[in-house]
Parts: structure tokens; sequence; C-alpha cells
């Protein structure tokens, strides 16, 4: 793992932190929301107990609702005013989207306004048939009203016309629902056509459908047999068990409103979870829909929950549905949250079971209040300390990836300058980069620098050696030589002569190195001594090939060159690489073969290559062959090889800023050497 990374494993220890303050803001939330709801509920439960006393006795009967039945409950939406009973919709405040389906044509909404209960039947019907004659059929189309109250027995109502405009309430009975002529004048009536139908509106004294309320359509269709009549009712035609009516009840109404505050809405739900008193309003958290800065979005996206809607609070409209809410309709409290607008502010609510005398449970209130959805972001000096933490804590996380990417970048400068520090030439720059900074990495560059100056004056010792043992060796050298010619004129003795003769052949060998380590030196003075002029390369390659022809007549010499190759330099010295290149050839290439000398071209050199038929380059030589002292010779041919020739070449080709390579042949058996002169 790099530096780099494991600095960065580390960063992301320090994330611990401002993960812990997460964690804290979410317990801290959590806590928040149990004491708002803890709240909410004591202060449901407390306002329940209340009315539990004060209707007393009246609790059951303002309450407790038939919740069994085999008719739909009709709810009656309070109105703001009393709509005028024309036939028409437009004076009423609850939306269609309210409305009871009594079948797939017929829809009715309720509504009430101080002592009377407003009905508007909208029906949808190709084909509307009014009263002939009164009552004579055919009857026509007409509505079917079913009240009951405490005090009464039910009565049935007939909503009827012979044409548009108001009409009065006759009673009628089941099963043909006809026109009695007994006429109900408490209700009133007006029949309206619709470009689907007919729409009825009728106002009732809420004394006559205190109780239940069902509604029946007959529909009546003329045919060239006779007249069909079909009933749509909301309650079993077999019975007269019509739904409950529920409406807001004034005495419930009354008490409920000593307990409103600013900001709170309180309902009281009868038996089967509709609302029949409701008070006060819910006001939006002004946190809610100002979110504040960076940090409260950060934070709202943390800790946002899954609030259902609150507009699914209701289903249908006046009746509470949710099933969290509704335990308390069997005697356990209960508490929801919701969000509500596009801002998403966030409303809880909490209901509390009421229960008459007997302990049965008649109803609930319920208690509902507009919260910011994030409560911790109410506590500004908590947002502010763990929104601190977590930027401490990035802006550390982040300095020390910044610091990690700097200490990776100076040691991979470092490691790059100790790879190249040595040259192809064998040429070592002791200069490294970092070595000024007073740290453990300038300390590292600071070594390095004096090993690589160590390295370069003993390599640098190494380079004069050959011109210094040369000097050295030479004077002790002639003295054996003159002190052996002396000694072999001197002993006579047989058995000294193979002693004599060894002597003569070492001392021959060491004069054989003395001389070509003299031409190594002689060369570098040569190269240091010269003047660069400028030459036709061609012309000295294609004279040397002919002398080699003469030379080494058990070798092809095969030569290939361009008309004109110019360059600068010095041609005596290019004459001594090639022949050096020319003697390392027909060292390692048997005898008869073809040695190949030629010259290309390319847009920026002249090639000169020399090429052999022989063994291969051994693999662990192949960057040694241009040093000082490296032979690879693997064989001993009577002569003493210092592995000097190719370290000549390499001299002469630096000196004329050439680039000189070894290969091998593409069929492994040769090998071919090229140096690539600049164009002159």
């Amino acid at each position: 793992m790099s530096l780099r990374a494991q600095l960065l494993a580390f960063t992301l220890v320090t994330l611990i932190l401002p993960w812990a303050g997460l964690r804290f803001v979410e317990e801290m939330e959590a806590a928040l929301r149990s004491g708002l709801e803890a709240s909410l509920l004591g202060r449901a439960e407390t306002v329940a107990g209340v009315l539990e006393k004060q209707l007393g006795a009246d609790a059951s009967a303002e309450l407790a609702r038939a919740v069994v039945s085999s008719g739909s409950a009709v709810y009656a939406h309070p109105l703001r005013s009393a709509p005028e009973v024309d036939g028409r919709r437009d004076d009423w405040g609850p939306p269609a989207s309210a409305d009871l389906a009594i079948g797939p044509a017929q829809r009715l909404a309720a509504g009430t306004h101080e002592r009377f209960a407003y009905l508007f039947i909208d029906v949808d019907d190709d084909e509307v048939v009014y009263q002939r004659r009164p009552g004579q059929p055919p009857h026509g189309d007409r509505i079917v009203l079913l009240l009951k109250n405490a005090a009464e027995p039910p009565r049935w109502l007939l909503l009827l016309s012979s044409a548009p405009g108001g009409f009065r309430a006759e009673h009628t009975e089941p099963p043909q629902f006809a026109p009695l002529g007994r006429f109900e004048d408490r209700v009133v009536g007006s029949w309206a056509e619709t470009r689907r139908g007919f729409s009825v509106e009728a106002r009732i004294p809420l004394s006559l459908v205190d109780a239940a309320l069902g509604v029946a359509v007959v529909d009546v269709d003329e045919s060239p047999s006779g007249y069909t009549a079909a009933v749509v009712a909301s309650w079993d035609l077999r019975t007269a068990d019509a739904g409950p009516f529920v409406y807001r009840r004034a005495g419930v109404q009354t008490l409920l409103e000593q307990f409103a505050r600013s900001g709170d809405r309180f309902r009281v739900l009868e038996g089967d979870g509709w609302v029949v008193a409701d008070t006060g309003r819910v006001v939006p958290a002004s946190a809610a829909t100002a979110p504040g800065g960076l940090a409260d979005r950060f934070f709202r996206y943390v800790l946002e929950r899954d609030d259902a809607p609150y507009a699914g609070l209701e289903e249908p409209g006046g009746r509470v549905a949710d099933v969290a809410l509704r335990k308390a309709l069997t005697g356990e409290t209960a508490v929801a949250w919701y969000r509500e607008g596009p801002d998403g502010s966030a409303i809880v609510a909490a209901a509390a079971p009421m229960r008459e005398a007997s302990g049965s449970i008649v109803g609930a209130v319920l208690l509902e209040q507009a919260s910011d959805p994030i409560l911790t972001l109410t506590n500004r000096a908590l947002l502010e300390l763990v929104t601190l933490t977590l930027a401490v804590s990035l802006i550390a996380a982040l300095g020390l990836l910044a610091y990690a990417s700097f200490l990776s970048f100076r040691i991979r400068r470092l490691a790059r300058a100790a790879e190249t520090a040595l040259g192809p030439e064998g040429k070592i720059n002791v200069t490294l980069p970092g070595g000024a900074a007073r740290d453990e990495l300038g300390d590292l560059a600071r070594s390095f620098g004096d090993m690589l100056g160590r390295l370069r004056d003993y390599t640098e010792y190494l380079r004069t050696l050959a011109a210094k043992l040369t000097h050295e060796l030479r004077t002790p050298l002639a003295i054996v030589s003159t002190s052996l010619d002396n000694l072999e004129h001197e002993v006579r003795e047989p058995a000294a002569a193979p002693y004599l003769a060894r002597l003569r052949d070492g001392a021959a060998r060491l004069d054989s190195i003395l001389v070509a380590m003299s031409a190594a030196t002689r060369i570098e003075q040569a190269v240091n001594e010269t003047q660069a002029e400028d030459f036709d390369l061609a012309n000295v390659v294609r004279a040397c090939a002919t002398a080699y022809a003469d030379v080494y007549r058990d070798r092809v010499i095969a030569c290939s060159v361009p008309a004109a190759a110019p360059v600068r330099g010095s041609s005596e010295l290019v004459a001594q690489l090639l022949d050096k290149l020319i003697e390392n050839a027909v060292s390692f290439s048997p005898e008869g073969s073809t040695i190949a000398i030629d010259v290309a071209e390319t847009a920026e050199a002249f090639v000169l290559g020399v090429t052999n038929r022989g063994p291969p380059l051994p693999a662990a030589m192949r960057h040694q062959l241009f040093d000082s002292l490296v032979s690879v010779r693997a064989h001993r041919d009577g002569r003493t090889h210092l592995g000097l020739g190719l370290y000549i070449v390499a001299l002469i080709a630096k000196f004329h800023a050439a680039r000189v390579t070894a290969e091998d042949l593409e069929d492994g058996g040769g090998v071919v050497f090229r140096v690539y002169f600049p164009r002159g």
C-alpha cells in the first residue's frame, strides 16, 4: 500500500468524530421527537378526560354510533354559510371529491349549517323522466330518503318533481316508493337538469335526521312496452337499516373550543372515526418553510424521515383512516408523524380514547400540531457544535490527504532521481531533489547524494586506473625484461630453460596488457584533444572495408554505403571505432562467415551497422557491454582480452554525439552493432 493510501486510510479514522456527532444528533432527534410526542399525548389525554366529565351521561348520545350497519355512513361537512336550495353546487364549500358514491352514476354530498342538514344528489341519466300527473304512474325519476332520529320512528320521504324547479317532499313507503299525497313541509328541495342528467338539492331539519340517513335513487326509463324502474340505495333494500348520519355536534364543539390554542388543532372522533367536533388550525412551522443555510440543508437530508403524507390522514374526508391513530378507538393511545406540502413541513398527531361512565370506548380526542421536521435544528448551539465538528474533521481529512500527496510526490521525485542517477554512459549525477529540506526526506536525499558522490569518485578512480597502471608498471616491467635478457645469457643450465621461457611468456603477456591499456588511454586523450570537422562517413567506411578484406581473408567482408554521408567529427577516430567493431565481429564469428558493414540513412542520423554471424549476446551482460574492463568471451583464443574494445567504441561515439546499440539478429544467429551519427 502506498504512503498516500496509508495516510488516506488513517484520515478515514478521523471521520469517526463527525460520525459520532451525527449519531448523537440522531439520538437527540429521537429524544426530542419522543418528548414532543409525550407532551402532545399528555395534552390529548387531559382534554379527553375533561370532555368525559363535562359531557357525562351525554357522551354516549353525542359520540356513540352504530358502527355495524348494512348502510353506508353519510358524513355531513360543516358549511360556512347556508346554500341557496336551487339545485346547484356552486355555493357549497366541500369539494366534489368528498362526495359519497351511492352507485356508479349516483353521488351524494351532505352538509350542515346551524339547525339544518343539506343534501345534494347528482345523477347521471341519459333520459330524465318527470312525474306526469300527481299521484298517478308513472311517477318518474325520484329520490327516496330514509330518515331516523332518536325520538321518532323512521320516515320515508320522496323527492320528485314534474319539472325543473322547487318542490315539496312527500311521504312514501317501500317497496314501490310511490307518492302518498302527504307532504312534509319541513323539507324543501329543488330539481335541476344537468348536461349528464339531473341534480336534486334539499334542506332537512337536523331533528328529522339526527341518527341515520339513507338515500336511494329510482331511475325510470321509458320503453315501447311501458316503463321500467331501477333502484340504487345506500342501504340494503331488504331492511330499513340505514347508515349513520354523522355531523358536527354543537355541544361537543362548544366544549372543545375552550382548549383552542394558536397553532394547535383539536378534533373529537366518534366511535367509527368520524369527526364530530373540530377547532383550531395547524400552522406550519417557520423553520420548515425557511431551511436556512447549507448546514441546515445537510442535516435535513441526513435526518430526513419517511413520514406519511398528511393528506392521507382522512379517507374519506371527515373520517380518520390512519391505522396508527385509529388505535385510540380501541382504547390505546397513539402518535403519528406526517409531512405536509412541498416544503416538507411536519405535523405530529396524538390521539387519546374517550370513555363513558361504564368504561366503554365512545370516541377519541385527536391533537395535531405543526413542527419542524428536524427538531434538532431548533437547537442552534447544538447545530453549530456538530457543524463545526464536521467541518473541522473534513478540513483535517483534506489537509492530511493533501500532505500525503505532497509527501508521495517528494518520495516519487526522489525515487525517479535515484533511478536515473546513473546515466547510460556511466556518468553519475550526485544532485538529488529535496536535499535542502530539513526533515527526514531531506536527510535521505543528502545521504543518497553522499553515497552517489563516493560511488562517482570510485568510478572515476576505476576509469583512470588503466592509465595509472600503465605508467606505474611500465618501468618495473622493463626492469624484469632486461633482467630476463641478462639471466638468459648468464645461465646455461638446461633445467632452468623452461622456467625462463615461462617468465618470458608472462612478461610478454604483461606487456600486451600494458599496450592495450595504453591504447585506451591514448584514445581518451585523443578524444579530448581532437577538433571536430566535417567529413564523409561513407568514404571512411568504404576505405576501411577494402582494408579489412585484405587483412581478414578467412572472412567475407560485405560493404553497403550511400554515395555520401556527411557528418561532423573525426575520420581517424571513426576508423578506430570501426576497427574495434570489426575485431569484435571477427572474434565471435566462425571462419568463412560474412561480416556486413552498411551505412543507412534516417531523417535525423546516418546509422553505421556491423553484423556478424555467431552466438547471441549474453542476457546478463547486455547493459555492461560498453563498460571498461568487461569481456564476454566464453573461449580463449590465445590472446589477452581486457574488455576495452567496446569501451573505446563508446568513447568515440560519445565524442561524435552518437548513440551506440547492440542487438541480436531476429533469427538469433548473430549480432548487429549500430552507431547513430547525427547528420552534419
